[in-house]
């Protein structure tokens, strides 16, 4: 049986932006919070900036990168004189198929039953690029990145871990032809995300726009500004 947290204790991952006032303090553990958006809107910077922040407090954090996007020089700068130190706290995996993502969610929760306690993130980004690009029907797609969901979402309960996974977008058309912004992956990451932020980009080159979508405690459409920095997010 899983002992409740105590309410004192830090249940959340600050991103060190305005984004954590969005979310009433940061990133919280032990659900799935999913960041959608279209490309270079911040997703990923949002990502190494959380684990970054994870590993300076010495704890783990499990990065999953299906894009092969990840860049050991942004950790670098993000991270600054602390880097040796972040570098040997992020773990990565990099899957190259919608299996081998499968087989790699696997392979981390038969890890932590043994290494929970080091772990504070883990981050899927993207959760999708490799679901877009498989061979397999759409039938049996969605049956196995449901499967993943349940899997992440068990261990964020079970251990206490933020998991964190980033998303894409498309265009959908209503019946009356009005474009609309959807995520990737429809009903299926919908259902398992206890929170949802939606990401555009400002007026401004860095600005970002965050708007919340879901959230078990806070209001559907607070927003959020943010800039894109050098040493991440700010």
């Amino acid at each position: 049986m899983k002992v409740l947290a105590n309410f004192e204790d830090n249940h959340k991952i600050p991103s060190n932006s305005s984004l954590d006032a969005m979310l009433g303090g940061g990133f919280e553990k032990g659900v799935i919070t999913q960041i959608f958006g279209p490309p270079s809107s911040g997703k990923s910077n949002i990502t190494l900036t959380l684990a970054v922040n994870v590993a300076k407090t010495g704890k783990k954090a499990i990065y999953i990168d299906t894009e092969g996007g990840i860049s050991i020089d942004r950790i670098r700068q993000i991270a600054g004189s602390e880097f040796s130190n972040v570098a040997n706290n992020i773990i990565v995996f990099e899957p190259t198929s919608f299996l081998e993502q499968n087989d790699t969610l696997k392979s981390i929760d038969a890890w932590l039953r043994r290494n929970h306690e080091d772990v504070d993130l883990i981050v899927l980004d993207s959760a999708v690029a490799l679901y877009r690009v498989d061979d397999m029907k759409s039938s049996k797609l969605n049956k196995e990145l449901g499967k993943q969901m349940g899997v992440l979402s068990k261990i964020a309960r079970q251990y206490d871990i933020s998991v964190v996974l980033t998303n894409q977008i498309y265009n959908a058309f209503d019946e009356e032809g009005n474009n609309d912004i959807k995520a990737v992956g429809g009903t299926i990451l919908q259902y398992w995300s206890k929170v949802i932020i939606q990401l555009e980009r400002g007026e401004e080159t860095n600005q970002r726009i965050a708007t919340l979508r879901r959230h078990r405690s806070i209001a559907e459409g607070k927003q959020a500004i943010f800039s894109i920095a050098s040493i991440g997010i700010i």
